[in-house]
């Protein structure tokens, strides 16, 4: 064949590098409206965390399913605007990649939303409040009390304001509220708006943040969870309570078994240990739901204890996990009244703690529900019980309080008491404190508060890889 017509069958040059090119803007396109569709507005740290730890692949596949589909409607626009490109003008073939490439830069804009607002002096916000867990000097009570700590996925006020009151979809909550003692409103900080990030801000009193994603040695950053830095679970753990863990979701998802793991919670359950437990995991979902759930973890609450040791239990559900939450027949309608009766009762003191983990982009059956007119809130309740069983006294409390202020809060309910700097843990101050100390939230106000926190700290940094 001569060589004229050999070279007639070969891609233009530029043909690689076009099609790599509206690959790419489509795949920015899909990426994004696939977050704003099924997920909503996400923050930097968010998608980066995900993406640093890992665990898709343990997600919903019905969530899995529509990525796909998100993809493969991708490489389907990207054919099509080759073909069209290729029978275009090349200034018309200019003008239409121009749009294309503006449509991904306000997708993205759509999306992704960075509320880092550095301080003026350009210096770290973290440092500046951060109180060091590892550094204090505690002093556990003389009776600890076992504890129940509960993160439901996603749980916010909004769920106890349903438009016909005569209706409630979730009637505990209004129970767990009117029985329980609320602090006041629990505002969602950027870094705690997801579950993970959720979890470890109220227990270690600091933002979530990705760390070293982008540096040499970011392989050995994602090895370790805040090594450097205490949480609750740590401090409870120095001071002889047993920590158990009790999720439906897998423990390889985003970090989260690697965090209980560094953090001193030596018992934890997952999707996979429930499966090797004989317990039946549903194919679809994020694991085991919460009615199973329930039963497991309070059957395993039960076993034999050493003498004297107190327990703490921490448990995450799955139910309300967005897009769609999960259908459970396993949980009924109805009150707590009898909830109690068949409670063995240890003799020991209790602590119970009930929060949602992160605010969804907006709460599921949102139609049903009426709005919070100052913006949506984290629900939370808390009770305490002496050894005999009866309810202390509390009093509902109107603070303005993130996830950050939890760590010295439950720290003091549990009745932990420290020096120096009394009612202050990591970024928080502790609510039940008396005379009452104003939270960062309450002194400089959301914005300013999650805008700073927004920002890479350079103390979180060494906090994360035990550096010096």
């Amino acid at each position: 064949m001569p060589a004229a017509r050999l070279c007639l069958r070969l891609p233009r040059p530029g043909a690689t590098v076009l099609a790599m090119l509206v690959l790419l803007l489509w795949a920015v396109v899909g990426t994004t409206w696939f977050l704003r569709t099924y997920l909503g507005l996400v923050t930097p740290d968010q998608v980066l965390f995900h993406l640093q730890h890992g665990g898709l692949d343990y997600a919903d596949p019905r969530m899995l399913w529509r990525a796909c589909r998100c993809l493969l409607a991708v490489l389907a626009l990207t054919a099509l605007s080759l073909f069209v490109l290729w029978r275009l003008k090349r200034w018309h073939r200019l003008l239409l990649l121009a749009l294309l490439g503006a449509g991904a830069v306000v997708s993205v804009n759509a999306t992704v939303s960075d509320p880092c607002q550095p301080e003026p002096d350009g210096g770290d916000y973290l440092a500046r409040h951060y109180v060091d867990p590892g550094r204090v000097v505690l002093q556990a009570p003389a009776q600890p009390p076992d504890v129940l700590i509960v993160f439901v996925e996603s749980l916010d006020e909004d769920y106890t304001r349903p438009r016909q009151p005569q209706a409630a979809l979730l009637p505990q909550l209004t129970q767990l509220q009117d029985d329980f003692q609320t602090l006041g409103d629990l505002h969602n900080l950027s870094g705690a708006s997801w579950t993970v990030g959720g979890m470890f801000s109220a227990l270690c009193g600091v933002p979530l943040q990705p760390v070293g994603l982008m540096s040499h040695n970011s392989l050995e950053y994602s090895r370790h969870f805040f090594t450097r830095g205490h949480c609750l679970t740590d401090l409870l753990a120095a001071q002889g309570w047993d920590i158990s863990f009790y999720g439906g979701a897998s423990l390889k998802f985003a970090g989260k078994g690697r965090f209980l793991e560094e953090h001193h919670v030596a018992r934890r359950f997952g999707a996979e240990e429930w499966q090797r437990r004989g317990v039946p995991v549903p194919h679809e979902g994020w694991g085991l739901l919460d009615s199973e759930l329930a039963e497991q973890a309070w059957t395993d609450m039960q076993r034999p204890r050493r003498a004297g040791e107190p327990r703490v239990s921490l448990l995450l559900t799955v139910d309300t996990h967005g897009p769609s939450g999960a259908h459970d027949r396993g949980c009924v309608s109805g009150d707590l009244a009898g909830a109690d009766e068949d409670d063995d009762d240890d003799g020991r003191p209790k602590v119970v703690w009930v929060m949602g983990d992160h605010l969804n982009p907006e709460p599921l059956l949102n139609g049903e529900l009426v709005p919070e007119a100052h913006g949506r809130t984290v629900f939370h309740a808390l009770a305490r019980y002496d050894a005999a069983g009866r309810a202390l006294p509390a009093e509902d409390l109107q603070r303005q309080f993130t996830h950050v202020d939890i760590l010295p809060t439950l720290a003091e309910a549990i009745g932990l008491r420290w020096q120096p700097q009394a009612h202050r843990l990591g970024l928080g101050v502790s609510l039940l404190a008396a005379p009452r100390e104003a939270t960062l939230t309450e002194r400089d106000g959301m914005a300013v508060v999650n805008g700073r926190l927004s920002c890479r700290s350079p103390l979180f940094q060494r906090l994360w890889l035990n550096a010096t």
